[in-house]
């Protein structure tokens, strides 16, 4: 299928985005109960935000998750496995929804192609290395009482991912990079074989 159509027809209900998140193993610790829970916490907050594509609803039934809601889920348990706050994800998610959903189709699109195309690095030794796709940066910074701060989510290549990885860093420490475009063919390629979840408790 051509890569447009996957996330163009991505479809999913609640219990398959929750079956899709299991699945990837993000966030090995949370049981089903309690991973459902979180997401539901976070959809209060509007992460993801169904208001941008004109859903309206309370639970969790009334919802049709597309390509950019799944990635929002998937995108925000990365950063809860990664450390973070749950109001400091809220944050991030919430700086610039419209240019992370763009982020996100970018990410797949171009996994391996385009910005993204494979980057070899070859070391003085000999040995090489092989990486590509496109990686989200928030570049945020969290200050000594807890505040946040980010100038919004920017697409890096494979050398500008490395370079932010490895770069040194003197009092200042951002956090926030997500290796999008693996996370992205991941969610797609597993979202696509989610089973028709029966429903259970509403929420």
């Amino acid at each position: 299928m051509d890569m447009l159509l996957k996330v163009s027809n991505l479809a999913l209900s609640h219990g398959q985005v929750l079956w899709t998140i299991e699945a990837m193993h993000i966030v090995e610790w949370l049981d089903r109960a309690a991973l459902d829970s979180v997401l539901k916490k976070f959809r209060r907050e509007k992460v993801p935000d169904f208001t941008e594509s004109g859903q309206k609803g309370r639970q969790g039934a009334d919802f049709v998750y597309r390509y950019e809601h799944v990635m929002d889920c998937v995108v925000a348990m990365k950063l809860v496995a990664d450390g973070l706050a749950f109001r400091h994800v809220v944050a991030l998610m919430r700086s610039d929804p419209e240019k992370l959903w763009q982020h996100y189709r970018r990410a797949f699109l171009e996994s391996g192609a385009g910005q993204g195309a494979n980057m070899e690095i070859k070391a003085s030794d000999g040995r090489q290395l092989t990486i590509g796709g496109l990686y989200l940066d928030f570049h945020a910074l969290i200050s000594k009482n807890g505040v946040l701060s980010t100038p919004g989510p920017r697409l890096l290549d494979p050398w500008e991912a490395l370079s932010r990885y490895m770069g040194l860093y003197a009092g200042l420490h951002p956090t926030g990079m997500v290796r999008l475009s693996q996370l992205a063919t991941e969610a797609v390629r597993i979202a696509q074989e989610a089973p028709i979840v029966k429903r259970g408790r509403r929420g």
